[in-house]
């Protein structure tokens, strides 16, 4: 989980990156938001799923904040083109962090990918993960997150009002043993 703030001329950054995948996690609200959520049981191993389970997280996402009185949040062309590229970079170049090799870091990748406009305030929130098999569904990586505080807040802050997915098949420093997929979630409000 990593949060960053924009405002003039000030970017703030902290992060906590949160181990997760515990073998035995469970939650009720993302299996139940499965059954609402198409695609949300399926590993994203094609171009074509992987359309599905980007739906099927914000599907996800989205029950979880409305089943705690929280407003959904609109899908952001920017938030998710930079989510994108993040989790493909991750694999391709095998590493799992908020800062990239080169050190570009969540609020370099959504200023770049466009979101908000000059001059403009803005926060950014990321939740990352990864996993193979079964572990790569939507649903397990929502309900990892949500088994997780930092993410949890993240996905919960009432402040955000837009959210882009990405996910990369494949896993960071894996083999092809499994079908696996890497996901990045970012959540922002311009203000």
């Amino acid at each position: 989980m990593l949060t960053t703030a924009c405002t003039r001329p000030l970017l703030t950054a902290a992060a906590l990156i949160t181990a997760f995948f515990s073998l035995f996690a469970s939650s009720a609200h993302a299996a139940a938001g499965a059954d609402q959520c198409p695609g949300a049981l399926d590993i994203p191993d094609s171009a074509a799923k992987v359309d599905v389970a980007t739906e099927a997280v914000t599907c996800l996402v989205n029950a979880e904040r409305t089943s705690r009185g929280l407003k959904t949040l609109k899908r952001d062309g920017d938030l998710a083109q930079a989510a994108r590229g993040h989790s493909r970079d991750m694999t391709k170049r095998n590493y799992f962090d908020h800062t990239s090799p080169g050190g570009e870091t969540v609020g370099d990748r959504v200023r770049d990918a466009g979101y908000g406009k000059p001059g403009d305030g803005w926060k950014v929130g990321e939740n990352l993960g990864w996993g193979t098999g079964q572990r790569a569904t939507p649903n397990a990586l929502v309900d990892e997150w949500l088994n997780s505080a930092a993410h949890k807040k993240n996905m919960l802050n009432g402040a955000f009002r837009e959210l882009g997915v990405g996910i990369s098949q494949g896993a960071p420093n894996k083999g092809p043993e499994l079908p696996g997929a890497t996901y990045t979630l970012n959540l922002g409000v311009i203000r």
